[in-house]
């Protein structure tokens, strides 16, 4: 029978000279920021390759069988879009545990405990959101979206977000223009569900990486445990 529920940690287990090799777990955790970002790339040229492989192939089908290849292009182009969300967010969540542990340095070992780093952690997310979020002052603080999603749209991964985005909604409005066959009804409602669509992913987007900072507007411990759980370097401090 597992003994895991029963079992109960207690201070005397611990080693008192306790090394927490921070220098190596900066690193870890930069290479693995940095490792996001080149997924997210290889998402994007990945997609690209596939489009330009298979394109060719498409136009000489069948009616039929040329539109079930558009749809499914653009349904493939999703999929990778969710992936390169991911990606984002986990990026984010790496760069503010790499600024947290740099300020762990400041500290001695034996001083630095699960709850001093995450007040740190929360800290380093609190001064971070102010490059991604946009706030009214009133008494109830709470995001403007119209204006965050401006401010994050200028940054070179949400530009990259958008080219993936695109892509699969041109796939999407010749999809759906084919299926159509209706010359200004075809471009009509091509244009009407590709811009759903491309105001859907983008609100995704924006969603998910303000739901990074929702601690900072609600004050739970859901929220913060949401984007703590992500910094799985931090979960080695007890």
């Amino acid at each position: 029978m597992f003994q895991y529920r029963e079992y109960e940690l207690s201070e005397h287990i611990y080693i008192d000279d306790k090394d927490l090799r921070l220098e190596k777990t900066y690193e870890l955790c930069v290479s693995e920021l940095g490792l996001q970002q080149t997924k997210r790339d290889q998402t994007i040229a990945f997609y690209l390759a596939i489009i330009s492989f298979v394109l060719p192939t498409i136009i000489k089908m069948e009616s039929a069988a040329r539109i079930a290849s558009f749809f499914a292009l653009y349904i493939f182009g999703i999929l990778l879009v969710q992936v390169v969300v991911r990606y984002r967010i986990y990026k984010e969540v790496y760069w503010i545990t790499c600024r947290t542990i740099t300020q762990l340095y400041n500290f001695k070992n034996d001083k630095i405990t699960k709850e001093l780093v995450q007040h740190i952690f929360y800290r380093t997310l609190k001064k971070n959101s102010l490059t991604v979020l946009v706030q009214d002052n009133t008494d109830e603080t709470k995001v403007l979206p119209w204006k965050t999603y401006r401010k994050i749209s200028n940054s070179a991964e949400t530009i990259l977000f958008e080219v993936l985005v695109l892509m699969s909604s041109f796939l999407l409005w010749v999809g759906i223009f084919m299926l159509v066959k209706h010359g200004t009804w075809g471009i009509v409602a091509a244009s009407i569900f590709t811009l759903i669509n491309f105001v859907y992913w983008n609100y995704y987007y924006y969603k998910r990486l303000t739901d990074i900072y929702r601690v900072i507007i609600d004050h739970s411990d859901e929220s913060f445990n949401a984007v703590y759980s992500k910094a799985w370097f931090l979960h080695s401090f007890y």
